[in-house]
């Protein structure tokens, strides 16, 4: 886990004092809607899902467009015209696909749906299906998620005498495809007055128009919106959040046969579905589909009616879940390889990782764990002889999208967002791909952006109760721009540790002025985690709430935790530092000074290695700092140390696993100060 700066939520104690007054609610929810910007009766009445039902949705007809893709459409279907709904592979697309197929063939429509093979073919319009698609009669393509940037292949459909409606969501380039319509709720010169909708979301305001009745869209269709806006991580907010929540009510009581057997599959039925259910366990089964086989099997398991072929399909995607998982395991064991030789592409301002034959459906959920693991812009990029397509990911305040726009000349096509983006190249352009997007980022940033926390408030730990956690659940769903509530906790002293989950977890017991706290750490093992007993500690969490024989207890899961002294800037400071020089790039003299460490500090350092310590590298920089050492030259130390072979050491101090060479054994080392990292500093051993 990378190391983030604490945000902690600034407070109105006046304000929330008024919104819980007026609208019946815990202090605590108050704080959360006013601290995220809710502060008027009716953003805060949407939150609260407390508007009238009947009333009726955003008119669709608020959308640049709409009105020439409904005339369109309506002709195809007076004259009978052959259709197809051209989706994504991913949940977005396949459920706006299954969505908009599903309803006009429910009017009567002559309509097929084209998902495009990931691998083969990649997201979007291609001329190939255009082709294809001409050949099957169709005179009328309706992109859904995709074709805001598919100016050549719709000129090419017109060519063909086809017609193009384009619905999509995301960001519009300079020129706009010459398509009948361009329904995109960011198009410059919308006056629609929600833009944030999925993909999904904008096929879905498509049929409000169509058939002119909303209310009876979202009955129908919520539970396919909620799945895709979910999994697509958009706003949780405005009318996205209101079909969220009509989706989830309708989920749990779902039609769809498909549906039900996945639920039944995943195990989850008879549970209350959220949108943490669907985020991690519905939609990346959905996924699988288009990461590992065919997206058009997940469209057809969310429209078919026959319970056999359900089944069938179901258990296809569950099997390609479990096969998607075992793939990321056999990239997760190359990259380690990788580094392990060479850390050096650690050090840059912007991570980029090559493999070949990695598999492109999978490459995207390793950028992101690589992007949280080491809190930078990342890149993962397959290659297979001289193609090669790149997933990148990225943190707030460094825009991906304009970073690889920047370095376009090495790309032969891209597209995505500001926090997440897609890149195709050619394999002899991939280093020419990393130096130019590091060059880009030195230049934009000379400071890089820090990863961030946001946490919504900070409390004593007897105000961490049952009760907030049930104030807190009037917010659900929980999403982007609604995130589950985050609470900062300062000052506990562990007293006790213990491994759980076969030592993968570990279970603490806090205290602070007499009152205990117990909490979870996920996902780290006995040997990464860096604390003791008797350290006290500043810890981040979030509440869930658990029912066992009918009994609810509340579960705290650590988020984030670190030694109450930790001083942010330093440590954030001292790693810039330390990975400027290893980069090998000019360092004043100052900066030189602040990374060599004294003779004596390496011995401080190496002592508390050879002493047992085992774990982050800015839990050790703070214990160091307790006797004079700064945190920029401990990072030189362990550098040293590892180079002259008294240690190992694994992901630059991120995490470290010390070996203590025996006494008198000297095989292999190096004098420190003859390592290439001393005499970069200038560090002598006196």
């Amino acid at each position: 886990m990378s190391f983030r700066r604490w945000r902690i939520a600034p407070t109105n104690k006046e304000l929330s004092r008024s919104v819980a007054e007026r609208f019946g609610i815990e202090g605590f929810a108050a704080h959360l809607l006013v601290s995220r910007g809710f502060r008027t009766d009716g953003s805060i009445s949407d939150m609260l899902g407390l508007e009238d039902e009947t009333t009726d949705f955003i008119d669709p007809f608020e959308i640049i467009d709409m009105d020439k893709a409904v005339n369109r459409i309506r002709r195809a279907l007076d004259d009978f015209e052959r259709i197809a709904v051209y989706g994504d592979y991913d949940v977005d697309g396949v459920t706006a696909t299954a969505l908009l197929y599903s309803y006009l063939e429910s009017v009567g429509a002559n309509v097929m749906y084209y998902i495009p093979d990931r691998e083969g073919e990649g997201y979007g319009l291609n001329c190939d299906a255009i082709r294809s698609l001409r050949e099957h009669d169709v005179n009328l393509i309706i992109t859904v998620d995709n074709g805001i940037s598919a100016v050549q292949e719709i000129a090419y459909a017109k060519e063909l005498g086809m017609d193009v409606v384009v619905t999509d969501h995301h960001q519009e380039s300079d020129v706009l495809p010459d398509a009948e319509a361009v329904v995109n709720p960011h198009r410059k010169g919308s006056r629609c007055r929600f833009t944030e909708y999925a993909g999904v979301g904008v096929a879905f305001k498509l049929v409000c128009a169509l058939e002119g009745d909303s209310m009876m869209a979202a009955e129908n269709f919520s539970d396919l919106v909620a799945l895709g806006t979910v999994a697509d991580v958009v706003s949780l907010t405005g009318e996205n959040r209101r079909l969220v929540r009509l989706g989830l009510e309708r989920l749990q009581a779902s039609e769809r046969i498909g549906l039900v057997t996945l639920i039944d599959l995943a195990g989850m039925t008879g549970k209350t579905i959220t949108s943490v259910n669907i985020a991690f366990t519905l939609a990346p089964r959905l996924n699988a589909a288009g990461r590992l086989g065919s997206a058009s099997h997940a469209v057809r398991l969310l429209i078919t009616d026959d319970e056999e072929e359900a089944r069938t399909l179901a258990e296809e995607l569950h099997s390609q879940n479990r096969e998607r998982q075992a793939i990321e395991q056999v990239i997760e064991s190359d990259v380690a390889e990788m580094l392990e030789k060479d850390q050096s592409v650690l050090f840059d301002r912007v991570i980029v990782i090559a493999g070949e034959k990695w598999n492109g459906g999978v490459i995207g959920i390793f950028a992101s764990r690589i992007c949280e693991r080491y809190g930078k812009p990342c890149f993962i990029i397959s290659y297979e002889g001289d193609r090669a397509k790149g997933s990148g990911r990225s943190i707030e305040g460094f825009s991906l999208y304009d970073a690889i726009a920047a370095c376009s000349e090495h790309l032969t096509g891209f597209g995505g967002h500001t926090l997440a983006a897609g890149i195709n190249l050619r394999t002899e352009n991939i280093d020419r791909f990393r130096r130019a997007i590091n060059e880009y980022a030195m230049r934009r940033y000379p400071s890089m952006p820090a990863p961030e926390l946001r946490i919504d408030c900070q409390l004593p730990p007897s105000a961490v109760t049952m009760r907030l956690c049930s104030a807190a659940q009037i917010l659900e769903p929980f999403g982007a721009d609604n995130s589950t509530p985050y609470i900062a906790v300062m000052g506990l002293k562990i007293n006790e540790i213990y491994g759980a989950g076969g030592g993968k977890h570990q279970r603490l017991t806090l205290e602070r002025g007499g009152t205990v706290m117990t909490a979870i750490k996920f996902c780290t093992s006995d040997d990464e985690f860096p604390f003791r007993v008797g350290d006290v500690v500043d810890v981040v969490v979030s509440m869930d709430k658990s029912v066992f024989r009918g009994k609810e207890s509340l579960t705290l899961v650590v988020r984030d935790i670190r030694l109450s002294e930790t001083h942010f800037e330093e440590i954030n400071g001292g790693r810039q530092l330390f990975e400027k020089m290893m980069r090998n790039e000019p360092l004043t003299e100052e900066e030189r000074g602040a990374l060599r460490p004294t003779r004596a500090m390496m011995g401080k350092v190496y002592r508390m290695i050879a002493e047992g310590y085992c774990g982050e590298a800015d839990v050790l920089g703070c214990r160091l700092k307790r006797q004079g050492v700064c945190f920029a030259a401990v990072l030189t130390s362990l550098r040293i140390l590892c180079e002259g072979g008294l240690i190992e050491m694994f992901d630059q101090g991120v995490f470290i696993e010390i070996y203590p060479v025996e006494r008198g054994a000297d095989s292999g080392r190096i004098a420190p100060e003859k390592t290439p990292t001393a005499m970069r500093v200038g560090y002598k051993n006196v």
